[in-house]
This record gives C-alpha cells, sequence and structure tokens, in this order.
C-alpha cells in the first residue's frame, strides 16, 4: 500500500509540473497591429517605441526619453494611455507651450495622469459613460480622477478645470495594454 501511495503521489508531483510548464511553453504571442495616419502600431512594441517614429507624437516621443517616467509606464503590468498629439501643443501660444514643455515636472505629472491602470478599450469607456448618464471618471496611475463624458457623440477627457481633450482614434494596442489618441491638453489637479 505504501508503494502504491509513493508511485501516485510520484504521479500527482509530475503531472502537476508538467500542466503548470504548459502556460510558459508558448510565449509567443500573435501581433496586433493597428495603422494610423500612415503609422503602424502594434502589440510587440512598448507605448514608448510604438510612438518614437510617428511624427505626430514627436513632443511625447521626446518627454518620455525621462527613464523614470517612461520606466513607471511600461512596469504597470496593463496600462491604458491618453497620447497626446503634437497638434495638442501646437494650439497653445508658444509662451505657453514653452512653459508647459520646459517644466519637467509638469509634463511627467500630465503624462501620468493621462496613464489609467488596466486595458481599457473604447467600447469600454462608451459602456461606463452611456453606464453613468453620459459621464464616468477614472482613477489615473498617480491616484487621481481623470473625467471622461460624451459630447456630441465624442469621448472627451475632462480635468477639475473643464478643460477638455477629445479622443480622436483608439484601441491600438502596446506591449502592456491599450493607447488612445487624443487631441487636447488637460492638466492634474495639483498642477493647474
Amino acid at each position: 500500500m505504501r508503494l502504491k501511495n509513493t508511485i501516485l503521489l510520484l504521479f500527482m508531483a509530475c503531472l502537476g509540473t508538467t500542466v503548470s510548464a504548459q502556460k510558459y511553453l508558448s510565449t509567443g504571442k500573435a501581433e496586433v497591429s493597428k495603422e494610423w495616419e500612415g503609422n503602424n502600431f502594434t502589440s510587440t512594441k512598448t507605448f514608448t517605441e510604438n510612438i518614437a517614429e510617428a511624427p505626430q507624437f514627436t513632443v511625447l516621443a521626446k518627454i518620455l526619453l525621462n527613464d523614470p517616467l517612461r520606466q513607471k509606464l511600461e512596469s504597470e503590468e496593463m496600462v491604458t494611455i491618453f497620447a497626446m498629439t503634437n497638434a495638442s501643443f501646437s494650439e497653445l501660444p508658444k509662451k505657453s507651450r514653452d512653459s508647459i514643455l520646459g517644466n519637467t515636472a509638469l509634463v511627467n505629472s500630465m503624462v501620468k495622469y493621462l496613464a489609467v491602470p488596466g486595458r481599457i478599450d473604447s467600447n469600454s469607456l462608451q459602456q461606463e459613460v452611456t453606464k453613468n448618464g453620459g459621464r464616468t471618471s477614472m482613477k489615473t496611475l498617480d491616484g487621481q480622477t481623470l473625467g471622461i463624458r460624451e459630447t456630441n457623440g465624442n469621448l472627451q477627457l475632462v480635468d477639475s478645470e473643464n478643460r477638455t481633450a477629445t479622443i480622436i482614434a483608439s484601441d491600438f494596442y502596446h506591449k502592456n495594454g491599450f493607447f488612445h489618441i487624443v487631441s487636447g491638453l488637460i492638466f492634474p489637479a495639483s498642477e493647474e
């Protein structure tokens, strides 16, 4: 009987090891790509790698040269990022734009304010807004509240001063989540 139990125990241990190892045998992931204005964004690249060569994101790509900020975004298991285009900055008067871009602490907090833990696609955003009467909010990476509302059929991000950034393209994959493209600048409450 003892031999039978020992063999059964060894069999179960081997089976358990084999089954748990199966999830690590296939590390290849299916690549998901999506094109926007001549740029091909893919799930096999980090967010920073995806926007690095896109001419519409040179300002944001330059901001993400900051190692701690880039590492913060890339260290999240799943993160949804709202990516500001160059046009968002160019709409500002030159003096304001230079003031904002010259303030590293401000631009870093803006990027973290536009990053939300989890993988949130446009359908989920739309459902939450609809379910909550046209408005909802989410917690950002640094714990602040980011508002979302629907205006004239478009989803907009809203800060505490009612400034808006409109989502102009959505559901682009990156290595650890989604990103959506926004036009307009919004600011975290502590940086107003």
